[in-house]
């Protein structure tokens, strides 16, 4: 239903685009991510698991690498749109106590604290309205967007919920731990000078809740942190911090 949501609000806009813009620029933006999520476990694993718990949901700060380039259709100085394409680094934090192993019945289970850290590199094609003042270079603007998930990284330390325990790291390309496409919906305000503040809200799960390791089901062995059938839920959202500037502006050089 939220992916729905999302491709109807982008058809609309992108049937509202003239044959003929008054006026099309190119540009480039950088974001600096702040991003936060909102995660649970399942009623079905806290009764098999009572002693588990998730402690946190921490903000995620990242600098790279965030990359956009944008194609902007001003239809006067007051509406416009914008399209274009968008590389980002975007991920989640949690603090989880989870068990060590798969016991006997009635057996007691021995549980370890963790610090897991989960980031995709995405592919985004937005479409966004825009309203405001361009000539003063001072605008707000909505819209969605898809983006492609093409390399997972999954990192853990083990033994408390800061970063000095042992690590544990694995890059996978094109993992099903996550959804292949994610929607979203973002909306923005652009200030002079080219410093943009942006929230975007993502319509599906960062997680693939259906996402299992068999491992968890023998009898003794360690429990996976991968699998993610324990999540309820994985929702992702963020504030981020652009900076924007003209292309064609950069480029040309007056004689």
């Amino acid at each position: 239903m939220k992916q729905r949501v999302c491709l109807t609000i982008i058809a609309i806009l992108s049937i509202s685009i003239p044959v003929a813009a008054q006026n099309i620029y190119p540009v480039t933006s950088g974001e600096i991510i702040f991003s936060q999520s909102q995660s649970s476990f399942t009623q079905e694993f806290l009764d098999q698991y009572p002693d588990a718990s998730l402690a946190a949901n921490n903000v995620r700060f990242t600098l790279f690498f965030h990359l956009g380039q944008y194609i902007h259709y001003d239809f006067n100085d007051r509406v416009g749109l914008f399209s274009g394409l968008a590389v980002r680094n975007v991920g989640m934090i949690t603090d989880e106590t989870l068990p060590q192993t798969v016991s006997l019945t009635g057996a007691s289970v021995p549980y370890e604290d963790y610090k897991i850290v989960r980031r995709q590199y995405m592919l985004g094609v937005p479409l966004a309205l825009k309203f405001g003042s361009f000539d003063k270079h001072f605008y707000f603007y909505g819209g969605g967007e898809y983006e492609l998930a093409f390399v997972l990284k999954e990192k853990f330390w083990t033994g408390s919920y800061s970063r000095d325990g042992a690590k544990t790291k694995s890059v996978k390309w094109f993992s099903n731990q996550t959804p292949t496409f994610l929607p979203s919906l973002f909306a923005g305000v652009q200030f002079p000078g080219g410093v943009n503040l942006k929230f975007k809200y993502y319509l599906t799960d960062f997680l693939n809740t259906d996402y299992k390791v068999s491992s968890n089901t023998q009898e003794g062995s360690s429990f996976n942190l991968s699998d993610l059938s324990r999540y309820k839920e994985s929702q992702v959202f963020y504030f981020s911090l652009c900076w924007q500037f003209n292309t064609a502006e950069l480029f040309s050089f007056d004689d």
